[in-house]
């Protein structure tokens, strides 16, 4: 577990990501960091695996402790929070006014009547 497919460094963490998550200010016996931890979560949330499977590199932590983080920082709204705060950030950057989307070919399966037992030829096309 060397390459964590998603990794957020040690300083971008203590900028934006753990002013948003509840932990317990000025405890000195956290003996693995909330970063580790949090990178632990990003891997099982990215690879899919179950939190059993899940072999820190770390020998002071197991599954147990970075599910117990998880569901903690999931039930009090950390994760809510750190949404809303990246997407105000990134709000500010866009120019929604110059935005355009296109999805005039997507097909619309459920809205055509089935004609000669072969509906996907003759498709309707939804305009988004």
């Amino acid at each position: 577990m060397n390459k964590l497919p998603v990794y957020v460094s040690e300083s971008d963490f203590d900028t934006f990501i753990l002013p948003q998550l509840s932990h317990k200010i000025g405890h000195n016996r956290q003996k693995v960091s909330y970063q580790f931890i949090f990178n632990m979560i990003l891997y099982v949330l990215k690879s899919g695996c179950s939190w059993r499977t899940l072999k820190p590199d770390n020998q002071l932590v197991t599954w147990q402790n970075i599910y117990y983080h998880y569901a903690k920082w999931s039930k009090d709204g950390s994760f809510e929070k750190l949404f809303e705060a990246s997407r105000g950030d990134i709000l500010d950057k866009l120019a929604l006014e110059c935005l355009q989307l296109d999805g005039s070919h997507t097909p619309s399966k459920k809205g055509v009547k089935k004609l000669n037992g072969n509906a996907e030829k003759e498709q309707k096309q939804s305009i988004i």
